[in-house]
């Protein structure tokens, strides 16, 4: 099926566009070491908005899709065409896809229905302490509609909910000082909005689970988000230092507090490590101009697509070789070429019914698949296409039952003149169009049993 090959590059060309997004981000923040934080955490986003923009899929398709007489005309085997043995491997393929596609998010779905169980144990918060201070740094974060809970199964403070936005606490014992690194790191997640990004990054992980850069992404993405919050509120905050905001990182780091589908205060030794690491490199923190992050952006967007579109329309390229390569194969051994000597012309004159079939077959493509169970005495028409006086139409046959002998030819839709020749069993030949206007291949039999023709025409 044309349509699962479709799907299976569509993802293919997605995922190489993020790919080479990921690696420029990454080269980026390899040259420049205390590069802008901001700058790396907005190209990862744009990174992850790659693998949902099927832009060089659409810059590969565009070119051989075109109107024909305000109908829309495929003039590219790649968007139109399949043979037996690419048919076989992308159905293999799509079925490898779709089998990792629902393990993934079976695998997910267990860990959001115990995170789900987790959560209905938040009890509200009681503490007068505990609730006025957060009273006071919500206020200051502009957070609204943001609820305080705790939980005596959690080892770490977590945000949780993207409509009905929670922080949720463990049940300890916290100091005030304590209290406003939580209460303030938490709000500035909420406030940079990062959940949802986190959960497209985990969507977008289920499409994408064959290609391991996606989990690189959700990583980086995670530690740009962490670095943004304590960045934000650890330099040159009255409450707390960067030292004391960096010790109470070390000693809530809980290698399970943490998932795609909450934000966590810490959550593994080696992303703390590089949190930690950031802020003591980091004097100040001044955010870049919307200006500036927006040039980077369209900079990396225009780089990352010229070479995934160029990669795509090779794989395209292959993939139209590959179908001209069986159809050549199909047609090894051909009978005859044009021979106005062995052409019969003449017009429709009843003795056989005629069926016209060209509505089941894809309007003005430059090739037509051919396989039909013709009737006794029965002539099939295929699709009607605009030719010029001159032009050649290319018809390969199969007969199933190769003593069957059968007549080829074509029609003009606005004259009824038909051109065609006999033929028996495997039959390659070219019809020259003498006059311009609108053609269709036709099939004739006229044996007293049905026939099974397999075969493709080219306009």
């Amino acid at each position: 099926m044309v349509w699962i090959r479709l799907c299976i590059s569509c993802i293919a060309f997605l995922s190489a566009a993020g790919s080479i997004s990921y690696g420029l981000t990454r080269l980026a923040g390899r040259i420049r070491r205390a590069g802008d934080p901001v700058l790396f955490l907005a190209g990862q986003k744009l990174t992850l908005i790659l693998y949902w923009l099927p832009v060089s899929f659409v810059c590969v398709c565009i070119p051989r899709i075109s109107l024909e007489n305000g109908v829309r005309a495929y003039t590219g085997e790649f968007v139109c065409s399949s043979v037996t043995s690419m048919t076989v491997v992308f159905n293999i393929l799509g079925t490898a896809w779709l089998a990792g596609f629902c393990l993934s998010v079976a695998r997910d779905g267990i860990k959001i229905c115990r995170l789900a169980k987790l959560l209905r144990g938040n009890v509200p918060v009681q503490d007068a302490r505990y609730l006025e201070l957060f009273e006071a740094c919500r206020r200051r974060a502009g957070a609204g509609g943001v609820t305080l809970s705790q939980n005596d199964l959690l080892c770490s403070p977590i945000t949780a909910g993207l409509v009905r936005k929670q922080v949720v606490l463990p049940f300890a014992d916290y100091t005030d000082t304590e209290l406003h690194m939580i209460y303030e790191h938490e709000l500035m997640h909420i406030r940079n909005g990062d959940l949802p990004w986190r959960i497209l990054a985990l969507v977008t992980s289920w499409i994408h689970w064959f290609n391991p850069v996606v989990n690189l992404l959700m990583r980086d993405l995670d530690c740009a988000q962490e670095v943004i919050c304590d960045l934000s509120i650890a330099l040159d905050n009255a409450h707390y230092t960067k030292k004391e905001y960096a010790a109470f990182l070390v000693r809530l780091t809980d290698k399970e507090a943490a998932n795609a589908y909450t934000t966590a205060l810490t959550e593994n030794k080696n992303q703390t490590i590089r949190r930690i690491e950031k802020m003591a490199a980091t004097k100040s923190f001044v955010k870049p101009k919307r200006w500036m992050t927006g040039i980077s952006c369209v900079g990396l967007a225009v780089m990352s697509m010229i070479p995934a579109t160029a990669v795509s329309a090779e794989a395209a390229r292959l993939q139209e070789d590959w179908l001209r390569a069986e159809e050549v194969e199909t047609i090894a051994e051909p009978q005859n070429h044009w021979d106005p000597m062995i052409e019969e012309h003449g017009y429709d004159d009843g003795s056989v019914a005629e069926i016209d079939g060209s509505q089941d077959t894809v309007p003005h493509s430059s090739k037509v698949d051919l396989e039909e169970t013709i009737n006794a005495n029965t002539r099939y028409i295929y699709q009607y296409k605009d030719e010029s006086a001159g032009d050649f139409i290319s018809i390969v046959t199969l007969c199933a039952d190769s003593s069957v002998t059968y007549r080829i030819g074509i029609k003009n839709k606005e004259t009824g003149a038909l051109t065609s020749i006999s033929v028996t069993g495997r039959s390659t030949n070219e019809i020259k169009v003498s006059e311009s206007g609108p053609y269709s291949v036709f099939v004739e039999n006229n044996n007293n049993i049905p026939i099974k023709i397999e075969g493709v025409a080219l306009y």
